[in-house]
């Protein structure tokens, strides 16, 4: 699913309170008994410690885990050899974003939230994001400005305006023609 809404709509509030990370202003939150949701924010980047290792970011979370096991999930998130060992300091935005998100998709979520999830990211960064995230098993909630990275990913669209919410089925090219169609019966 991906949320639009024009800047300032809500979309970043409505996707933390969805993820439990606020608290909700007015109104109940319902949560299935085995959710599991992996929120990646807009600043998750922030969380990393520049000091650690891609390895020792995830020994930290599965500390009996042995290594290979954890090396070798690194390396689905594309590291690879020395580069599990290396400072996540000296890494590029693409590769902290990468990083985050295998830290994210360790702990196995059914639900993974993305606010803004190519930003600060190189082309071959969101090339690799949006392989990852076609092969992802379980849902996806995401806002994003890039409209074709979400057009490729999405199969719904919910766009949140003015404190509603209307859901359109198909990708955001299916959006965009609905919302021209519908433009133009309101203009007729």
């Amino acid at each position: 699913i991906g949320l639009l809404g024009p800047n300032g709509a809500g979309k970043s509030t409505l996707v933390k309170a969805l993820a439990g990370t606020m608290p909700l202003a007015r109104g109940e939150r319902h949560v299935a008994q085995n959710l599991a949701i992996g929120y990646f924010a807009q600043h998750q980047l922030e969380q990393l410690d520049g000091e650690a290792t891609p390895l020792l970011h995830l020994q930290r979370i599965e500390p009996g885990t042995r290594d290979q096991a954890l090396r070798d999930f690194l390396g689905g998130f594309d590291f690879r050899g020395d580069q599990v060992f290396q400072r996540v300091a000296d890494f590029s935005g693409g590769e902290k974003a990468r990083l985050a998100l295998a830290l994210i998709v360790w702990e196995r979520p059914n639900l993974l939230v993305l606010d803004e999830p190519t930003n600060h990211l190189d082309i071959e960064s969101i090339i690799w994001l949006e392989a990852f995230l076609k092969t992802l098993p379980g849902a996806l909630l995401m806002t994003s400005h890039d409209r074709e990275f979400m057009n490729r990913i999405v199969t719904k669209i919910v766009e949140i305006d003015g404190g509603t919410l209307t859901t359109y089925s198909g990708n955001h090219a299916f959006y965009e023609q609905q919302r021209a169609l519908a433009d133009k019966q309101q203009q007729a």
